[in-house]
């Protein structure tokens, strides 16, 4: 079974579609190309996994959880090599040369527990990637950055915090 080495987002102005680009342990890389409406219902499921987070879920206040989703990604940021340039080492493309075009995305758990991101073409075979938390963070964050290299106007951003003001109360 392979396993997730490197991910990599690239925007492609002529095309206005970002290109997913991941490769495994095993030399394999999988292309797939993202819209811009694609990218809007991946966002929200990316969401939702951050938001299912043990940590996040038992959170009762918006702002609580907003802010422990915020300290994950800034834990998980932190640990990251960003600096790592992408690899054009594999040899093999197991789904063809050419990107799929993702038409549909859903999230699944593996028996590790670990995130399973699945992204479907119309027709043909999917690519799914697992992710540990630190991975769906840092896939988050790029993929936030590239869309805003985009100008596709979605305003996602990941988990930020949340300041709540709370008006004094003058005696």
């Amino acid at each position: 079974m392979s396993t997730l080495y490197q991910f990599r987002f690239e925007y492609n102005a002529e095309e206005d579609r970002v290109l997913l680009r991941v490769s495994t342990t095993d030399h394999a890389e999988y292309l797939v190309w993202f819209t811009r409406r694609y990218v809007r219902q991946l966002w929200r499921l990316l969401d939702q996994a951050v938001d299912a987070h043990p940590d996040v879920a038992r959170q009762h206040s918006s702002v609580a959880k907003r802010s422990v989703a915020a300290f994950h990604r800034e834990s998980a940021l932190s640990r990251t090599d960003f600096s790592r340039e992408y690899e054009i080492k594999s040899v093999e493309r197991p789904i063809g040369d050419q990107p799929i075009l993702a038409t549909r995305a859903r999230l699944s758990m593996n028996p590790q527990g670990m995130r399973v991101l699945h992204f479907s073409p119309a027709r043909g075979k999917e690519v799914s990637i697992s992710l540990t938390d630190e991975l769906l963070h840092s896939f988050c964050h790029i993929l936030a950055e590239i869309v805003a290299k985009a100008e596709w106007d979605l305003n996602i951003v990941s988990a930020e915090p949340v300041v709540e003001v709370v008006p004094a109360r003058l005696h």
